[in-house]
């Protein structure tokens, strides 16, 4: 089990994993970045050989979207503390990189951003002031996207390699439908 006070540390990194993006690895730099707290529990430390071939390998290129790689992080974290066969997780880690793209850019791109907009434009619409109005979309935008990535850091740290069901979870699929019939009331 990786201790709560890992699991934070986690999470904070998560708000940078695009800190270090680029176009040779895109996300990759991130998401080592990501779980390097969890991964100096690997014996040796952090100057051990399994730290070092993890590091190593969770530098690599990895490409999905920056809320959604949580359950990547959650789940290379969880499999790299097993000791997975590298073979394994590195075949895991390239899987997921288009499911999490294409799920977290429909739910937060085109679902979640546009409806946090409308609601500050009713809110400004019915006179609230500009500060009032500015305040709503960062708290209601906020809220979503912090609470996407601790579901997905737990999601991926309890079912480590096993996060497929997860990922097919009906509000996931159909987020974006519903959100969107929200913002047609809105």
């Amino acid at each position: 089990p990786v201790p709560l006070g890992t699991r934070l540390g986690i999470l904070v990194r998560l708000l940078a994993i695009q800190g270090a993006w680029n176009y040779e690895t895109m996300l990759g730099n991130g998401v080592a970045f990501c779980m390097e707290p969890a991964l100096k529990r690997l014996p040796g430390g952090r100057g051990g050989p399994a730290y070092r071939a993890a590091m190593a390998r969770q530098h690599r290129y990895f490409n999905a979207h920056p809320y959604l790689a949580a359950v990547a992080v959650g789940a290379l974290v969880r499999a790299e503390l097993d000791f997975q066969p590298p073979a394994r997780i590195e075949r895991f880690r390239g899987a997921l990189c288009g499911p999490l793209g294409s799920c977290g850019d429909r739910l937060v791109w085109a679902a979640w951003l546009p409806l946090c907009s409308l609601v500050a434009l009713l809110a400004w619409t019915l006179g609230a002031g500009p500060l009032a109005v500015v305040l709503l979309f960062l708290l209601t935008y906020n809220a979503g996207h912090l609470a996407l990535r601790a579901w997905g850091l737990h999601v991926g740290l309890s079912r480590g390699l096993r996060v497929a069901g997860a990922l097919g979870a009906p509000w996931l699929s159909q987020g974006p439908e519903w959100l969107g019939r929200v913002g047609a009331v809105v």
